[in-house]
């Protein structure tokens, strides 16, 4: 068939650059190797200098104009011709260069059925070569092709090099995560695996992989199963670890598994973020501070671990130890790249350490300290130490609240508003902002005004509606609020939040006791160990007389969280049950947590206590 090459114009640059550059990578791919010169060949110290062979390429002119007027059509728009170009003579010639131009070609033209017929030609041609088995196993998972997956990536596992396949088998799940089909995925990774099942160097991880294709399938007890297999065979396996702290939501029991890793002393600091991460999620903040004192003691240099151990023990109301956690990130954050611990901050670099996301970030928890202790205005001044032109919705909210503090509602309302909308997900971010600053400065039904005006404009974001149904219940609007939180339990059911928040108020009118229950335990199931849902579930049970059970479960709540509401919660159970003393005493530690907590202060008003 005739190929027809245009013109070489000026008007083609880039062209002329792309093809001298293939030009070049042709030559150095085709030449022929260097053979070593026979002993007896080489010249004596006397003889003079012989001139370096002359390396001709060995692709002959009919192949290299056949790579020319391809990579043409390519750069012309014409993938089409480019391809068949490329994969014929990759065919003719056995070479893995041409077959994976001939692929990248047909994925950039979308065309992956083409992708796919290149490399599988790749593979019969080459078979023992790992790009093409690597391109293939993509391919197959971009196209959903799970009946061949399972052979396709038990080749690439084959093909890798001995001491390397853990790593490729432990990367399965996550490279198969794109399959919508998250059963067929988990039967691929067992079925790819299965032969390293059994092999010492591997087993641990191929069963570790099987735990979490399953995982991720929802299919728990094989998750289990194959967690379990991967820590009898490895205890101190990373990736286990972190298998069993994803499973800690569904199987509490896993972290058993997480905890005793932790106790090694050859314990990853991965596992140990990730747990002490879990347990922040969890609000079980009293137990990831030890977690995060541990990190940076054996990793000072790493500044986001003081930064989430200061955020810790902000929300645990350490003000003096938070403080203490932010002093060695403000100090490294300041020091710009390069620069001496001593050296002098010039206007050169200032720019970079104002620029620091660390810095500010230290800033903005100096700013959250300050606040606290009731001191406004320092915390402004922390805040103005953070980029002012900076418009991201978490430090313009802080602004915002600030601002409340000083009475000033209308220029708060106003920098919320002004923040930029870049996607539709930021307004609802906004409405939010907005709402939870009025609503802590107590403007109950302009909050609600806000949340009622985000539901119209936003129907079926269930974090809104849930908003809304909160202010709702502060205005003694009940039927709405139960209305609102049915809506968000049909939009997001695993979302434990609303079943919470229902059988929380039921229990605490001491309505429909019955139907309480088993909204909390719903909740409690989704996030096992949430002290506030256990601090629900043990309002219930003093609610019932069940007065034993009450204490346990408010107990366990408050040494997990101390909190001001639970301190209110557990206090009056021990009040009515005659150990004024112990009640007392948390209701104090309730107060130094939170002294204008509303709830607390009903329950001491009620009972005309003072602490």
């Amino acid at each position: 068939m005739p190929v027809h090459t245009p013109a070489f114009t000026p008007a083609m640059p880039a062209l002329r650059t792309s093809l001298l550059a293939l030009a070049l990578l042709c030559h150095s791919a085709w030449a022929a190797p260097d053979k070593p010169a026979p002993r007896s060949a080489i010249p004596a110290a006397s003889a003079p200098a012989a001139k370096p062979p002359v390396r001709n390429s060995a692709m002959d002119a009919p192949l290299f104009y056949q790579v020319l007027i391809a990579e043409i059509q390519a750069n012309a728009g014409d993938p089409g011709s480019a391809y068949q170009l490329y994969l014929d003579a990759a065919r003719r010639h056995k070479n893995g260069q041409l077959f994976q131009r001939a692929v990248e070609v047909a994925l950039r033209a979308r065309a992956g059925e083409q992708a796919l017929t290149a490399a599988k030609a790749w593979r019969q041609a080459l078979p023992q070569s790992r790009p093409a088995a690597e391109f293939t196993s993509q391919i197959l998972i971009a196209l959903g092709r799970t009946n061949e997956l399972a052979a396709a990536m038990r080749s690439l596992i084959q093909l890798t090099p001995t001491l390397q396949q853990p790593q490729v088998i432990s990367t399965l799940p996550r490279n198969l995560s794109r399959l919508s089909d998250k059963q067929a995925a988990a039967r691929i990774i067992d079925e790819a695996t299965a032969p390293w099942r059994t092999r010492p160097l591997e087993q641990a991880e191929a069963w570790a992989a099987s735990s979490e294709g399953w995982l991720r399938a929802a299919n728990l007890d094989k998750a289990r199963e194959g967690l379990d297999r991967a820590i009898a065979l490895n205890p101190g396996l990373p990736v286990a670890g972190l298998l069993a702290i994803d499973l800690m939501k569904q199987s509490p029991a896993t972290e058993a598994i997480v905890r005793k890793q932790l106790q090694r002393p050859d314990a990853s600091p991965v596992v140990r973020l990730a747990y002490a991460r879990q347990l922040t999620l969890l609000q079980r903040y009293s137990e990831a501070e030890p977690q995060l004192e541990t990190l940076v003691r054996d990793q000072p240099d790493q500044m986001g671990h003081w930064l989430l151990l200061a955020a810790i023990r902000l929300e645990l109301k350490k003000l003096d130890q938070a403080e203490a956690a932010l002093q060695p990130v403000l100090a490294l954050a300041q020091r710009p790249q390069g620069r001496a611990p001593d050296a002098p901050v010039t206007d050169g670099n200032k720019a970079a350490t104002a620029l620091n996301p660390d810095l500010e970030q230290a800033y903005l928890l100096m700013a959250q300290a300050a606040d606290l202790r009731g001191k406004t205005q320092d915390a402004l001044d922390w805040m103005e130490k953070a980029d002012p032109r900076h418009e991201k919705l978490l430090t313009q909210s802080q602004r915002a609240r600030l601002l409340i503090r000083q009475g000033r509602i209308a220029e708060a309302r106003a920098i919320i508003r002004a923040i930029p909308e870049g996607e539709p997900r930021d307004a609802v971010l906004k409405f939010q902002a907005e709402a939870q600053i009025l609503r802590e400065s107590r403007q109950w039904q302009e909050a609600y005004d806000v949340l009622r005006e985000a539901t119209q404009r936003f129907p079926e974001e269930s974090d809104l509606l849930y908003d809304r149904a909160m202010m709702a219940e502060r205005l003694r609007r009940f039927d709405e609020m139960e209305r609102l939180l049915k809506t968000v339990m049909q939009l997001a059911p695993d979302s434990p939040n609303a079943y919470n928040a229902l059988g929380y108020t039921l229990a605490d009118r001491g309505v429909r006791l019955d139907e309480a229950r088993p909204l909390i335990e719903r909740a409690l199931a989704l996030r096992p160990g949430d002290p506030f849902i256990t601090d629900s579930l043990g309002w219930l049970e003093f609610r019932l007389g069940r007065i034993d059970e009450a204490l346990r479960l408010l107990n366990q709540a408050w040494t997990a969280r101390p909190d001001a509401e639970i301190a209110a919660h557990l206090g009056e159970v021990l009040w009515t049950q005659g150990q004024t003393e112990r009640a007392r005493d948390i209701w104090r530690q309730g107060l130094q947590l939170d002294r204008d907590n509303e709830t607390l202060q009903q329950v001491l008003q009620r009972l005309n206590v003072k602490p």
